[in-house]
């Protein structure tokens, strides 16, 4: 007589998940218990449309008493090629100037105040940082 009774490692998905989650992980090409456990916890939080909360759902449905939290992971700073301006200001600050023309710290220190106001993207705000950053460094 074969054994009819499926193990919970061949159970499909939507039997124990809410429907939302089950859609997220079959978009991704796990349809069985077997595949959720797998790709726990790391590879379903990579997963696009899975947040803490639905992460949390898979958790409470299919691993009582276990509770993982992520560690932050801040992005890395992004640096405008051939600036030398990197890590002086910010990346934002640093990509405008490089539109303008402006890659070194000498240039920016021989250009004006109206003079960079005109480069496109240049406001107010980034003026002032640049001026702040400036008047730090010399000071040092």
């Amino acid at each position: 007589m074969p054994n009819t009774q499926k193990s919970i490692s061949e159970t499909p998905i939507g039997d124990l998940l809410p429907l939302r989650v089950k859609t997220i992980l079959e978009r991704n090409g796990i349809h069985t218990i077997e595949g959720v456990r797998s790709a726990y916890p790391n590879q379903l939080l990579k997963m696009r449309g899975m947040g803490m909360f639905r992460f949390k759902q898979i958790e409470a449905a299919l691993f009582p008493g276990k509770s993982f939290t992520p560690a932050r992971i801040y992005s890395p700073i992004r640096h405008i090629k051939g600036s030398s301006l990197n890590g002086i200001l910010a990346p934002a600050t640093v990509q405008v100037l490089c539109h303008g023309g402006i890659t070194t710290i000498e240039q920016l220190l021989v250009t004006e105040s109206k003079e960079l106001l005109k480069i496109r993207g240049l406001g107010i705000h980034k003026l002032r940082e640049i001026e702040d950053t400036l008047h730090e460094r010399r000071e040092d």
